[in-house]
């Protein structure tokens, strides 16, 4: 052994040495509750989103009360005492800065989204997952008394508490456990008192994965028939991740940019939600769009089988972009997945190869990954739902679409700062 392995046997004994035993039982403890409340948590939302949906497409006049039950949403957070326009990249941004998350959020969030669901509107359930998996996440970690890992240190583990929370409520919906885990970690820009307790967060989701697993609720993705590679096949990778990077670009940035323009202009959220709901409402009635009611998982399971038409992606974004930029509870991931599976087989299509099932695939993973920016989790949980035989493609086509997604935010902060200097002059 040489003097430089020497030394990295020494540093490896001293970093044992001075963990916390007491500490590291305490993480894993609390990762297993986590994990525990994660898949409860899960599977009382998905019982009541899916309850919520039959109720509305048993009585579709519930779409007219659309505008009233997104006021009532935000209602509901300013009786929690939470802010109106609070959203997922909000309390990651907590979770980043250790801030607490209120426990009554888990409550609020989870009525918030059934309410949006019971008018019809289109969005999905897992914003109320994560927020619900960081609200309960640090509501549970309190009696742990959870610190630093090693001896004689001080940390704040707050943020930790919460994003187990998130990964194991995640990985319970989606029943993907490592990519639930990658995917708080990418979300959170690899946060280093994460990436120190991943083992942690693994229990955690592993252990909500396992309790939804065993009484099958969730939401559920057909696996995909992956063909011979071909340069055909490739070809198609490259056009749905192209596609999905602008358009998962447009997705992202128009909702956020709706956002900031009802908030500068509009400045009351119960207007804007108001408002927000007789668009919709308009858009259902005139175009006949019921169809794209909802969280959109019908439509992607259709989709998964080769089933719909090219046009079809284009609808389901709209209706989302109007429900989430203008303030209606909810999340954005199941549509993202249905928007991209869409899109994949629109792509499909227009390409006329014949594999349009396998190219829906590929859009869900590659849309989400351009859109999220999470372009690892996207692949993990990819191969988690649709079969790892996906891989190679997957990975190919989520560099693809995430690669187009960084070049076109590029090229728009461009564009925007050259006429703003055209403006000015």
């Amino acid at each position: 052994m040489n003097a430089g392995q020497q030394e990295t046997v020494i540093r490896i004994r001293n970093w044992v040495a001075s963990l916390d035993i007491v500490q590291v039982g305490r993480h894993f403890a609390f990762a297993g509750v986590a994990g525990v409340l994660g898949s409860l948590a899960s599977i009382v939302l998905c019982l009541l989103v899916e309850e919520s949906y039959d109720l509305f497409l048993a009585h579709r006049a519930l779409l007219y009360l659309l505008p009233a039950l997104g006021i009532a949403s935000l209602l509901l957070y300013r009786l929690c005492g939470l802010p109106l326009t609070l959203t997922t990249e909000e309390v990651v941004a907590h979770l980043r800065t250790n801030r607490p998350v209120s426990g009554k959020l888990s409550f609020a969030i989870l009525l918030g989204t059934a309410l949006t669901i019971l008018g019809g509107g289109s969005v999905g359930k897992e914003a109320g997952a994560l927020q619900m998996g960081a609200s309960l996440g640090q509501v549970s970690a309190q009696p742990f008394k959870l610190g630093s890992l090693h001896k004689n240190r001080q940390r704040d583990c707050t943020g930790f508490a919460a994003a187990c929370g998130m990964a194991s409520c995640f990985s319970a919906l989606f029943f993907a456990p490592l990519g639930s885990t990658l995917f708080v970690l990418e979300f959170s820009r690899f946060d280093k008192t994460l990436l120190h307790r991943i083992p942690a967060l693994l229990i955690g989701c592993f252990t909500g994965f396992a309790i939804s697993k065993a009484v099958n609720i969730g939401d559920h993705i057909l696996p995909a028939i992956t063909p011979p590679f071909s340069g055909e096949v490739v070809f198609s990778c490259l056009i749905v991740g192209l596609a999905c990077g602008v358009v998962g670009m447009i997705f992202s940035q128009g909702i956020k940019r709706l956002r900031r323009l009802l908030l500068a202009h509009v400045r009351n959220p119960y207007i804007a939600v108001f408002a927000g709901g007789l668009i919709f409402i308009a858009l259902i009635m005139c175009f006949d769009w019921v169809a794209f009611t909802g969280t959109g998982s019908t439509l992607l399971t259709n989709a998964l089988k080769g089933e719909g038409v090219a046009e079809d992606f284009a609808i389901k974004l709209i209706l989302t972009m109007i429900c989430l930029g203008f303030g209606f509870k909810g999340g954005e991931i199941m549509p993202m997945f249905t928007i991209g599976s869409l899109l994949g087989l629109s792509c499909s299509l227009m390409l006329g190869n014949g594999e349009t099932a396998f190219c829906a695939a590929l859009g869900l993973v590659s849309f989400f990954a351009a859109a999220s920016k999470c372009p690892l989790a996207a692949i993990l949980i990819g191969c988690e739902t649709l079969g790892w035989t996906c891989l190679p493609y997957l990975v190919g086509v989520a560099a693809c679409s995430f690669g187009t997604r960084l070049f076109c935010d590029k090229l728009v902060e461009v564009v925007t700062q050259r006429f703003g200097t055209l403006s000015e002059s």
